[in-house]
């Protein structure tokens, strides 16, 4: 197994499932920023490989800024037919006339950490030279890969320590407590991208709860005496 170290000064991952005038983040990347990172360094999608991850920050605060909205309903015919030509390739794009401006508050994590488990040689490797930029959600939240380092994950350990992660939801076998959100593991290429698959999961915000790990869900990374929790997507 290969430890991949990214660090960042600041991170998003924007939870839709908040009805809020503030726009939340998760406290903890989902698998589809997860997999977005591993498509980035690999230079083509990746989406279904085994990964871990642990995630830190360091706080959390708010921010005020403008993003962009869609004008009226009379705007959208225009605006695809722009999007199906090519000719807008980004989300920059969007502010061609068709999309106004709004004020909003938006949470952000700073002083992020991601500990990422990839057992693929290859693809791990592929982080020390990325074929696209590293980002920890928004392409303003711009990511550096710090160590890419082979570990031995240990099985069968109990009594460990796990946190800052998500873990499937799987009420039979929990032995963690944390927030129960909605989560994407997939999402389109196309833009305005969209979710293809969600999953329900436990994010666990604690950096230690210590479980008995009876059903050996969790794999143990003795360097930094935590369990590690593999996510298989088929």
């Amino acid at each position: 197994m290969y430890r991949i170290t990214l660090q960042s000064t600041t991170a998003f991952f924007k939870n839709d499932m908040t009805i809020t005038s503030i726009q939340q983040t998760y406290e903890c990347p989902p698998l589809s920023t997860i997999y977005g990172l591993i498509s980035a360094a690999v230079g083509e999608r990746v989406e279904s490989i085994p990964v871990g991850y642990i995630f830190d920050y360091k706080y959390k605060t708010q921010d005020y800024e403008l993003i962009t909205r869609p004008l009226g309903s009379e705007y959208n015919k225009p605006y695809y037919e722009l999007m199906k030509s090519g000719k807008a390739i980004d989300r920059h794009d969007i502010l061609q006339g068709f999309f106004g401006a709004v004020p909003i508050t938006r949470e952000i994590l700073f002083d992020c950490t991601l500990k990422l488990y990839i057992g693929d040689e290859a693809i791990a490797n592929s982080f020390l030279n990325p074929y696209y930029t590293m980002l920890m959600g928004r392409s303003e939240d711009l990511a550096f890969v710090k160590e890419v380092k082979k570990v031995e994950l240990k099985t069968n350990q109990t009594n460990i320590m796990v946190g800052k992660t998500i873990v499937p939801f799987e009420p039979e076998k929990a032995e963690v407590f944390g927030r129960i959100c909605s989560m994407p593991i997939n999402i389109s290429e196309d833009i305005p991208r969209k979710v293809i698959r969600a999953g329900v999961f436990m994010v666990i915000n604690q950096p230690k709860q210590k479980i008995s790990n009876q059903f050996n869900q969790f794999l143990y990374d003795d360097e930094l005496n935590k369990g590690v929790y593999i996510h298989t997507v088929e």
